[in-house]
């Protein structure tokens, strides 16, 4: 029988770490590649509703991508994406209250009428939108509301304008809704809230101004985008700027489902048999 002798010993040691050294330098199993199918930055919602009184139907696009058919009166459509900043563009054929390319500028020698605008006058609206939230775009106004003149470059150039507001989707309490109101009528450029006539008779919300999103500052501030938690059920409601004031639009019956969410806004104008005053209602869920 053989005998290694223990000089031996060493190089086979020295032999064997080498071939585990080998074997761990082999390329690790890594899991198979896949496309990244959600976004990093989060996704925003945005729902369009039109409530822009003598538009025939407005055609929405957001990141060149089309919304569906043109937007009837009253009318709205949604659409998800990336969040970030995005490009909605707003086409509406009557909407021909000012093209600023029509117009002479400040410094220019005064005329003394600005030239007929023909050409129907495209709305942009660039917006940053978060990640994990809920938006309203409002279209508001008449599409021939008058201009400033003369036009600058920050000039209101009339016309259809957007009124952009956020939207806390949470659900509400059991047995509850959630409801907020605004005023988008051109006619009621006196503020107006809505008066719930179900006994006990009072505000369901207080006065708003015409497209205005708050009012106050600092501890005073109240917020009109958010949403206030009411009991399910039927409510008769008006429009009308104060308690003893005479109701600009009529009582009529609401129903707010527990788990909804709703949006009340002042609509129309006023002596318009195609676009009457009214209280219309957005669910948003």
């Amino acid at each position: 029988m053989r005998i290694f002798s223990s000089s031996y010993l060493p190089k086979l040691a020295l032999v064997g770490s080498l071939a585990a050294a080998l074997v761990s330098c082999e390329d690790p199993e890594l899991p198979e590649a896949k496309p990244v199918s959600a976004s990093t930055v989060g996704q925003s919602k945005v729902l369009v509703v039109n409530a822009a009184p003598g538009s025939t139907g407005i055609a929405a696009t957001a990141e060149n991508i089309s919304l569906g058919a043109p937007l009837a009166y009253l009318g709205s459509a949604s659409t998800t994406f990336n969040a970030g900043q995005r490009l909605f563009v707003f086409n509406e054929p009557t909407n021909i209250a000012a093209n600023p390319a029509n117009y002479p500028k400040v410094g220019n020698p005064p005329v003394d009428a600005p030239p007929v605008n023909t050409t129907a006058r495209t709305v942009t609206s660039r917006t940053s939108f978060l990640g994990g939230t809920n938006y309203t775009v409002f279209l508001t106004d008449q599409p021939t509301r008058p201009f400033v003149f003369p036009v600058t470059n920050t000039s209101d150039l009339g016309g259809i304008r957007t009124l952009i507001v956020t939207d806390n989707l949470a659900a509400p309490a059991a047995g509850k809704a959630k409801v907020r109101f605004f005023n988008l009528s051109p006619s009621l450029t006196t503020a107006v809230g809505v008066y719930n006539t179900t006994a006990p008779a009072a505000f369901l919300f207080s006065a708003r101004s015409y497209r205005a999103v708050s009012t106050g500052s600092g501890s005073t501030l109240v917020n009109f985008n958010t949403f206030t938690e009411v009991n399910a059920g039927a409510y008769t409601l008006d429009v009308r700027a104060t308690a003893t004031a005479a109701p600009v639009v009529a009582a009529k019956v609401y129903t707010f489902e527990a788990g909804k969410i709703y949006t009340l806004y002042a609509s129309g104008l006023t002596g318009s048999s195609t676009t009457p005053l009214a209280l219309s209602v957005v669910t948003h869920n």
